[in-house]
């Protein structure tokens, strides 16, 4: 079943254009005591797309938690189930080819419930349970590894370089699998220092890379966003890995994105800010912690996603109240070809030609599966 929605831009004229001209080799940057942020250089609007026809898919899963995990590989698309620990495939009209992976212990099925989920650049289906536990399956389905790893306790050097100062994010783990190794988000903290402190925003990493196949730690990658130098809601950041092996990191509250390459070395920045933001973000205190917090992520503009797809960037980002709009931003190199409205929830999880794919969108209360695909004519 599809239906075609239709979703404009209204005007582009207002949208703002970095000045900064610095590049990341010019000593020029947001936070002067490391190297993970510069101003762009090259940053520019040059808009070839101002409207997407969009087709919605409702895909014919057949048991489902309605929470879960989305992926893209060889002209198929695949749902891990959250609750139920199933892996389906589908094909690329949103018809279910079947349940390709089961929860148990038998030798080919996963027996956790899946925390994280992705495919490898070679096929593999990857799963991160709540125990630190990670399992591999070939392209055919069958369990080829599985290994649990440890942060072991650490009590001399950085606390910040030290592995049990971290925890994976949970809720936020954006799992990626490349050239034989595991990349994850982390969160930092322990009961000796002060997550809300100045000192942690400016040094706390955010992903950590392990190797794929036995689990062993080789270090933290990343930085918080200079844009917020206090505890705040949005907390959350997304990375992907591109055809070059470079990483390209957004966050919810932060205008740019930043560019490494394979050692994790700064390139460069790019970025334009959404339309109709709703950005005054609060400070967090520990008094009234909980309600600050769902108030500000109810009425506050943030970026929801990061995506790579055929060459280009896709991010999306909701504007908050009072314009409540989810939009999708479109970059070609470091320049911006796209800014327009899109479906609540919409984000860009990969291409089958000729259509880019969205990841399947669940509503667990109404108990409905959505797909969205688009071409891009430019």
């Amino acid at each position: 079943m599809k239906k075609t929605i239709r979703y404009t831009v209204y005007s582009i004229g207002f949208i703002f254009l970095f000045t900064g001209t610095f590049s990341c080799n010019s000593g020029k940057r947001l936070v002067t005591d490391n190297d993970f942020f510069c101003l762009p250089q090259d940053n520019e609007v040059n808009i070839e797309v101002d409207r997407l026809v969009i087709e919605e898919l409702l895909p014919n899963i057949s048991n489902t938690s309605y929470i879960g995990y989305s992926a893209i590989n060889s002209g198929s698309l695949f749902f891990a189930d959250h609750l139920l620990g199933t892996l389906t495939q589908f094909d690329k009209e949103g018809l279910s080819l079947g349940p390709k992976i089961l929860q148990g212990n038998g030798p080919s099925e996963l027996p956790t419930i899946p925390e994280g989920y992705t495919i490898s650049d070679e096929g593999h289906h990857f799963f991160v349970g709540s125990s630190n536990d990670v399992y591999e399956f070939d392209e055919n389905f069958n369990k080829v590894n599985n290994f649990f790893f440890y942060n072991k306790r650490i009590m001399e050097g950085n606390v910040y370089e030290r592995s049990d100062f971290y925890t994976l994010f949970y809720g936020n783990l954006n799992l990626k699998i490349n050239d034989g190794n595991m990349y994850m988000n982390v969160a930092g903290g322990n009961d000796d220092l002060d997550a809300t402190s100045r000192d942690f925003y400016k040094v706390s990493r955010i992903i950590n890379k392990r190797d794929a196949k036995t689990g062993d730690i080789y270090g933290y990658l990343g930085r918080l966003s200079p844009s917020i130098k206090y505890m705040t809601a949005f907390q959350k950041d997304y990375f992907c890995i591109n055809q070059e092996g470079e990483f390209v990191i957004a966050y919810e509250a932060d205008d740019l994105m930043y560019v490494y390459d394979q050692d994790y070395k700064l390139k460069y920045s790019f970025g334009q800010p959404g339309r109709d933001m709703n950005r005054d973000y609060v400070e967090l205190k520990v008094d009234d912690f909980e309600d600050v917090l769902q108030n500000e992520r109810d009425t506050k503009g943030r970026y929801t996603s990061l995506g790579i797809a055929n060459g280009l960037v896709f991010r999306t980002y909701w504007t908050g109240l009072p314009e409540d709009k989810t939009r999708l931003q479109i970059y070609d190199g470091t320049t911006m070809i796209g800014d327009v409205d899109v479906p609540d929830g919409f984000k860009v999880l990969g291409y089958i030609a000729p259509y880019y794919y969205s990841e399947f969108i669940c509503d667990e209360e109404a108990e409905t599966m959505k797909l969205y695909r688009f071409k891009l004519d430019r």
